[in-house]
Formats: C-alpha cells, structure tokens, sequence
C-alpha cells in the first residue's frame, strides 16, 4: 500500500504544483499582460467599430450618388423628351410654312395662266374679228360685185364689228 500511498502523494504534489503554477502564471499575466492583451481587444472592437461605421458611411454616400444618379437621369430623360418635341414642333412649324408657300406659288402660278389664257383669249377674239372682217368683206364684195375702197371698206368691217359686238 505504500506505493498507491506514494502514487497518489505523488499525484496530488503534482496536481498541487501545477495548480499553483497555473495559479502564478495568472496572476503574472494578470499584474504584466492583461492591460496589453486587454487593450489589444479593445483596439480590434475600435477598429471594428470604426470599419462598420466608414462602411455605413460609403453606404450612405453610394445612396445619395444613387439616387443623384437617378435624379439626373431622369433630368436627361425629361431634357431628352423636351429637345425632340422642340424637334417636332419646329418641323410641323417648318411643313406649315412651306405648305403656305407653296399655296402662294400655286396662287400666283394660277394668275400668271390666267393672265396667259385671257391674253391669248383676246389674241384669238382679235384674230377671229379680223378672219370674220376679212370674209365679211369679200362676202360683201362679192355680193355688191364691186371693189370697195379702203375708206368704204373700213366702214364696211366696223358696222359688221358693232354688230357682232351687240349680239
């Protein structure tokens, strides 16, 4: 029995000594690490802390970007839809003017082939007077059978002209 005796001291001597050793490698940490490993963890929540809070920051500030982004596309958008109806506007003002301008080309082309007509109109009226004095005359020299003279066969061409005029 002696030597379960001496087991079991042995045991318990060691279980001592390492339990005493734990107990001043405790308290030297304590008394000379534990403010360095302890501020070392208060440095890395700091940093953390300090990460989280630049990173809600550039969160918040790629929002606004965002949404200056979306603001201005929009403006775009509305600048865009306003430059193509100018565009619009300006080409149904431009089709107006020149259908106007073309009414006032066809106006005066139309006076201009009236103005052609009636003159060529009143070339054919004095054309066909003199055909129809001329055949009134030789109608009339005929009949009379005699030559008239100039003055008798003027007289002779206005007589017949008023007459055709009266009818």
């Amino acid at each position: 029995m002696i030597t379960g005796l001496s087991i079991n001291s042995t045991m318990l001597g060691n279980f001592i000594l390492v339990t005493a050793s734990f107990a001043v490698l405790i308290v030297a940490i304590r008394l000379f690490a534990w403010d360095k490993i302890t501020g070392i963890f208060e440095e890395r929540a700091a940093k953390i802390s300090s990460d989280i809070d630049a990173a809600e920051e550039k969160l918040a500030e790629a929002s606004s970007l965002v949404d200056q982004r979306e603001q201005e596309l929009a403006q775009g958008r509305i600048e865009g839809q306003k430059i193509v109806q100018d565009a619009v506007d300006r080409a149904k003002l431009e089709k107006k003017r020149m259908l106007e301008q073309a009414k006032v080309e066809i106006e005066a082309l139309k006076k201009k082939a009236d103005l052609e007509i009636e003159a060529e109109k009143r070339e054919a009226q004095e054309k066909l007077h003199v055909q129809v004095a001329d055949l009134a005359v030789d109608l009339a020299s005929k009949i009379i059978l005699e030559d008239l003279d100039q003055q008798a066969h003027s007289e002779l061409i206005n007589r017949y002209l008023d007459r055709l005029g009266e009818e």
